[in-house]
């Protein structure tokens, strides 16, 4: 297996063995390219003109062909690439295939976000496992740091699909009671989007269920405090009313409100996005 790490650093791995390429910065650039857009044929003057902006025409393409050339050796690492020949030129073209054995952490997300959101309930909760290994392989935004209008697009929506497997995941849990990997599903998201209101309030209501009241105070607390000092504003009005029924809570009924309040914001949330 090789598997390609585009979401945070970039990184090559062949059965679990780091591949240390020589692509130099602007190869690596192209191969995330092509990582992350298999099966579409590339006009070779494009990605030329992408990565090797400051070479003249004959220069750049040979740039470019060494860096397919080192490209193609690094997919041979894998035995059952053939020698890498899913990387093709066809003609004024080039073409990276998809095959079994080329694993690419964005591409994973997005695809399963695409059948999830197609999905059915019973579809999602058969996925549950699988949503919750994708949910995993998010470990930062795609290629940070890039800033080329394609990787910043790119970026944008598998942040949006990790996100609605995160809104997907955090609805079967709640409906499983299972607060423990409800909590864990928000932390996660709020690790990179600290500010995306519907995951706090879930997170404050979630800690409250389990028996986290002084937690999800804490919790509150810190989160308001950084929003002010960052975005110069405060608390939804939902989220500052969530937290005082979560002070105020001391019976049953309350607790039932939290729970029916959370359960509220998951309808509608399995087709949330049109991927």
């Amino acid at each position: 297996m090789l598997q390609v790490n585009l979401l945070g650093s970039f990184a090559i791995t062949v059965d679990g063995r780091r591949v240390h390429s020589d692509l130099g910065p602007s190869g690596q650039r192209m191969a995330a390219f092509l990582f992350a857009f298999p099966g579409r044929l590339h006009r070779r003057e494009r990605i030329a003109d992408l990565f090797w902006p400051e070479m003249n025409t004959e220069r750049s393409r040979a740039a470019l062909n060494s860096a397919l050339w080192r490209l193609r050796k690094i997919l041979g690492q894998e035995p059952s690439s053939n020698g890498g020949r899913n990387l093709r030129s066809i003609g004024d073209d080039v073409v990276l295939d998809q095959e079994p054995w080329l694993h690419v952490d964005s591409n994973a997300i997005t695809a399963l976000a695409k059948r999830v959101a197609l999905g059915s309930d019973s579809q999602v909760a058969a996925t549950l496992e699988a949503i919750r290994s994708a949910i995993e392989l998010y470990q930062g935004p795609f290629l940070d740091g890039e800033e080329d209008a394609l990787f910043v697009e790119e970026r944008e929506r598998v942040h949006t699909c990790f996100v609605t497997l995160a809104h997907n995941a955090l609805a079967q849990y709640i409906r499983q009671s299972d607060y423990a990997d409800a909590i864990a599903v928000c932390r996660k998201v709020l690790s990179f989007d600290p500010f995306r209101e519907f995951f706090v309030r879930n997170m404050l209501g979630l800690l409250c269920l389990d028996e986290q009241r002084a937690e999800a105070a804490r919790f509150f607390e810190r989160w308001q405090k950084v929003l002010r000092a960052e975005i110069g504003v405060g608390p939804m009005p939902e989220t500052a009313r969530l937290f005082q029924l979560i002070r105020q809570c001391d019976n049953h009924d309350d607790i039932e409100s939290i729970r029916q309040t959370l359960c509220l914001e998951k309808r509608g949330v399995l087709n949330l996005h049109s991927l």
